[in-house]
């Protein structure tokens, strides 16, 4: 593709051993979730999390973590996503990834593992278009906290196997995708002792276009929709349709969403040669601002592998 001449093209076996070694270190220091659901940032910097098919879409590797920075400070999520290498030091058709999480709520906690990995189609010589499906497999630990007032010995730690699946095509312009979280869903069987360690099915649906306005500049205008349905809403599929837009500027991009007419969100990141890192702003369009209502989250990651890769054409990061 065009935009592999300028993106690091090398991931190399011991920058992968390094990702799942800091992954299952840090795993063991989580407290506490299926999917995170409290970052709203994770259609912005973990989409691999919404769609396993993404992992090994950007044809290289890096490891990002994302935090609440306000309200909830002890959610969070590391991820690492990857391209492998064909025995002749090409990519393959394989991507890899991962990811763990912790989320704090008002009753409970949820840590969880994550493995997800894709397969790449190719639909052209050139390389420029392909579809890939993504499978991910993960385990949620679902922990009650505990309460000063009223603690209950009924209340007990509940662990909940999943599974993702996904489809996604991208091209130089167009990108689309659609899967399945959470596909076994959970079933309390009417206990409401357990309510806390309950997950959605969830059926997610993208699609973009990347309008190239100056490609000397590194302008392009990215326009994209975002719909998330579960088994209650997906009957009235427009109804859920978040629109999203970024705005490139070579090394950085700066976007937003709308999903409330009463609420301002705005995102960014900027893009250093190894390194990047982004934040995450919601709040209230009218009325004060406090911890209560505005929602502030920090992510930085790590570009890995060889060379020294230039960000100055349309954006595929």
């Amino acid at each position: 593709m065009e935009w592999r001449k300028f993106i690091c093209r090398r991931g190399s076996t011991a920058s992968l051993i390094l990702a799942l070694l800091l992954i299952a270190v840090t795993g063991i220091s989580l407290h506490g979730q299926g999917a995170p659901s409290k970052l709203l940032s994770i259609p912005v910097y973990h989409p691999m999390v919404l769609n396993p098919a993404f992992t090994g879409s950007k044809d290289f590797s890096n490891i990002s973590l994302t935090t609440k920075a306000s309200k909830w400070p002890d959610t969070q999520i590391l991820n690492y996503n990857s391209r492998l290498n064909s025995p002749d030091g090409q990519f393959s058709n394989i991507g890899l990834g991962g990811y763990i999480f912790q989320e704090q709520f008002d009753e409970s906690w949820n840590t969880g593992l994550a493995v997800a990995g894709a397969y790449h189609f190719a639909l052209d010589r050139q390389k420029l278009n392909f579809i890939s499906l993504g499978a991910t497999l993960k385990g949620v630990l679902a922990m009650p906290r505990e309460s000063d007032e009223a603690p209950s010995d009924s209340l007990s730690s509940i662990f909940r196997p999943n599974m993702d699946l996904g489809v996604y095509y991208y091209g130089p312009h167009v990108f689309a995708g659609i899967s399945a979280t959470n596909i076994f869903g959970t079933n309390t069987n009417g206990d409401s002792t357990i309510s806390y360690s309950d997950f959605d099915r969830q059926y997610n649906f993208q699609v973009g276009y990347k309008f190239l306005i100056s490609k000397k500049l590194g302008i392009v205008i990215e326009p994209s929709l975002l719909s998330t349905l579960d088994d209650e809403t997906i009957s009235d599929p427009l109804e859920h349709i978040i629109p999203y837009l970024k705005v490139y500027l070579k090394n950085f991009y700066i976007g937003s969403y709308l999903k409330d007419t009463d609420i301002f969100a705005l995102f960014f990141q900027y893009q250093f040669p190894k390194f990047y890192t982004g934040v995450f702003l919601q709040f209230p369009r009218v009325g004060y601002l406090n911890d209560e209502n505005i929602i502030f989250e920090i992510s930085a990651g790590i570009n890995l592998g060889k060379g020294n890769p230039k960000f100055t054409q349309h954006r595929h990061w």
